[in-house]
């Protein structure tokens, strides 16, 4: 069992595993004593996706594709430290999957190179699976967070690529609590607007925010 689990092809996953259990018990020693790690992360990292679960992952624009995959995966639906375990938990114990099952079918273990981002695949679709319950039971705390409808009205910038009707690009707002909101905005007209641009937030569809350039020399035509 040992020679398994601290195997070189296993080395990863194990890292992954002990990372976990070592999490859950500063968390849980951390509740014994009135302290959460878990909420010490949060405040650490005023980060909000405001991102529907369902939104497209895109090819053609990686900024929106990484948004909408975090979004995918309840990240933004989960306390940080909840969604951590899940998702270092999912990896490992996958990744032993993987090699435990290539090594009864054929006696041999899975190469590194494959067994890694198979683990990952496994462990997006795992986190989605396991998260979007646990969400319901455990939510994220929302004490100082906002509705993203609110922020029709406040301006944004443009973190990368350019900014089309048929293509939104990500932008990054602060809210008067100082978290950042990473959303995705489209301009209102045919008119492609940079990266470093600021934007007003004129309205809020399902999937992202309907913008304008404050700097009208920004855009292009």
């Amino acid at each position: 069992m040992y020679n398994f689990l601290l195997s070189d092809q296993n080395f990863v996953f194990s890292c992954a595993l002990c990372l976990m259990l070592f999490l859950a018990l500063v968390e849980g020693v951390g509740a014994l004593i009135g302290f959460s790690l878990g909420n010490l992360i949060d405040q650490l990292l005023p980060v909000d996706l405001d991102l529907d679960a369902d939104a497209e992952i895109s090819l053609a624009n990686p900024a929106n594709g990484m948004t909408a995959l975090l979004g995918w995966v309840c990240f933004a639906k989960l306390p940080f430290l909840v969604w951590l375990i899940v998702a270092l938990t999912s990896f490992s114990l996958s990744g032993y999957l993987l090699n435990a099952t290539a090594q009864n079918l054929w006696g041999s273990w899975l190469p590194v190179y494959l067994s890694l981002p198979l683990a990952i695949v496994a462990m997006v679709l795992l986190t989605r699976l396991i998260g979007q319950p646990l969400a319901r039971l455990i939510p994220k705390n929302e004490s100082s967070a906002i509705s993203n409808r609110t922020f029709v009205g406040k301006s944004a910038r443009i973190t990368v690529g350019n900014a089309r009707r048929d293509l939104p690009a990500e932008a990054v707002l602060v809210d008067d609590y100082g978290q950042k909101h990473y959303i995705l905005v489209a301009p209102e007209d045919d008119s492609v607007i940079p990266a470093g641009t600021e934007v007003a937030l004129l309205e809020k569809t399902k999937r992202h925010f309907i913008v304008k350039a404050l700097n009208s020399h920004s855009s292009l035509s």
